[in-house]
This record gives C-alpha cells, sequence and structure tokens, in this order.
C-alpha cells in the first residue's frame, strides 16, 4: 500500500521545502487498549502499520524530518504521533488529519511564530499553562 501519491508527494515536498530547522516526530506504537477493527478497499486495516509507512514517506520528502519510531508492549491508545515534543496526534492522519499533521510539521520547521503579534502579545498574558485538545471523528 502506497498512502501518498506522486500528486500528493509533489504538494506536501512544496510545504516543506521552507523547513527552516529540523523537526523530530515520534511515532510510538503498541497494542491497542481497546482494539477496533476497520476495514477499506476489502482489507482490514492496520493502524499503526499504516502511521508508520504514511510517517516514513513524509520523512523521505525532507532532509529535515527526523522519524523515530518506538515499539511498546503497554495497552494503550496507538499510534501515538509527536511532532516537536509539542503537538500530539492519536490514531491514523488521514485525510483532513494529514492536512494538519503537514500543517504541524510545517509550523515546527519554522524559526518564528507564524502567529500575529497581537496573538503573541495574548498567549504572553495568560496567567497559567493551557494544554488544548481537539478531538475529531471520521464521517
Amino acid at each position: 500500500m502506497n498512502p501518498l501519491g506522486e500528486h500528493e508527494r509533489a504538494a506536501i515536498r512544496e510545504v516543506f521545502v521552507d523547513l527552516e530547522r529540523d523537526v523530530p516526530i515520534l511515532l510510538e506504537l503498541g497494542p491497542e487498549a481497546a482494539p477496533i477493527t476497520v476495514l477499506a478497499g476489502g482489507r482490514e486495516i492496520d493502524f499503526g502499520d499504516e502511521t508508520k509507512l504514511l510517517l516514513e514517506q513524509l520523512a523521505e520528502l525532507s532532509d529535515r524530518i527526523d522519524l523515530t519510531v518506538k515499539e511498546t508492549e503497554n495497552p494503550g491508545q496507538w499510534p501515538k504521533t509527536t511532532v516537536a515534543g509539542a503537538l500530539v496526534y492519536h490514531g491514523l492522519p488521514w485525510g483532513y488529519e494529514l492536512t494538519t499533521l503537514v500543517g504541524a510539521i510545517a509550523e515546527a520547521g519554522r524559526t518564528a511564530p507564524s502567529l500575529s503579534s497581537a496573538s503573541l502579545e495574548t498567549l504572553a498574558s495568560l496567567e497559567r499553562d493551557v494544554a488544548l485538545e481537539v478531538y475529531v471523528t471520521p464521517t
């Protein structure tokens, strides 16, 4: 299986050309705490294998991307992808989630934030750290 076609690779390569610094990506794999079976195209999908293949293909598109894969025996919410030690994504980043992942890699590869100065001032004025969680479901 080849998750990314040549058209997608070319588009993503264009985004990654602007990476100004290295972006570490950690993929953690292990047994699912609550396993589910997903069938697509007449075959069962292994989220860990698909995510690994997809991330390997992304890493091939730029020398600035450093992919590390770790496996555990502990049941959990796997696969887990961490970009630059900050953004954590659980599950298989297909469809719109792939766009989000590519955007996260591009942002992590910048030397300066892309936020406006007003946004940066607002964030700096927060009195405590804030952790954001975003949940998506396939539709």
